[in-house]
């Protein structure tokens, strides 16, 4: 009878480990703000070449959509509470034209969340500085280790779209051995951005291929924000020289679609 029950309460053990894991579904509109089930606002700051703190007075609701917004020394980031695995993770936005900012989709997991894990981030980023593109990345770095990043970025006037007239609708599609971030073109029709793979161990890296060291494998948090460089070396590197003012960038939407 032990031996049953043993075995019964592994078995539900099993399945309420496979039901936690599980990634969930959502999409926010944002309709009258943000739904605080999925997010959080941010306070604080990350140090350099960010040159504002987050505050989550600059978050602005409106009946459909928010506005992340920042002036001199103050900028604006959500984060989800919890964290997602593989999936599609797809947005609308539309942004200002403030140079030295930055408007963003990402995820983002590290040390942080759990000591000893590497910083692993896909982005899409949106930067007045570059003019009409969408910046594209993959990050990884370990705990203490050599910092690297796979960036490309992509002219969006090819597709008939510009990011401070159109409310574009983007994304990537986050797999095993493959991301691909895609856009809604001017005309409706998703198009293929770029693809990454992780590296097929033939002992050759090809120029779309990312080491599988450094292949983001771990939960994430699912993240928007909006803020301005310090104007330090890194800082004119990225996201470029910040002359001062304000600047925002509108959300419309944000949707995960978990594998």
């Amino acid at each position: 009878m032990r031996n049953t029950f043993l075995t019964i309460m592994l078995v539900a053990c099993s399945l309420c480990t496979v039901t936690k894991v599980q990634a969930a579904y959502f999409k926010d509109d944002f309709s009258w703000g943000f739904n605080a089930n999925l997010w959080s606002a941010r306070s604080g700051d990350n140090g350099s070449p960010f040159g504002c703190t987050f505050a989550p007075g600059m978050i602005s609701p409106s009946s459909h959509g928010i506005t992340l917004a920042l002036s001199q020394g103050s900028c604006s980031e959500l984060q989800s509470r919890s964290s997602y695995h593989y999936g599609k993770v797809q947005g609308a936005l539309k942004t200002g034209n403030t140079p030295g900012t930055v408007a963003s989709i990402f995820t983002y997991t590290s040390w942080w969340d759990a000591p000893g894990r590497a910083w692993q981030e896909i982005d899409i980023e949106f930067l007045p500085s570059l003019g009409n593109v969408v910046h594209t990345n993959v990050i990884y770095q370990p705990q203490g280790g050599t910092y690297q990043s796979w960036e490309q970025d992509i002219d969006l006037g090819q597709y008939g779209l510009n990011i401070q007239q159109n409310l574009l609708t983007i994304g990537f599609d986050w797999r095993q051995n493959y991301i691909r971030w895609y856009v809604f073109d001017a005309s409706g029709n998703e198009q293929t951005l770029r693809t990454v793979y992780k590296d097929n161990g033939d002992s050759y890296l090809a120029s779309d291929e990312i080491p599988a060291y450094a292949w983001p494998v771990d939960n994430t948090k699912i993240m928007i924000n909006h803020w301005h460089g310090d104007n330090s070396q890194d800082g004119f590197y990225f996201p470029g020289q910040y002359f001062g003012g304000n600047g925002w960038a509108y959300y419309d939407f944000i949707e995960y679609i978990p594998h």
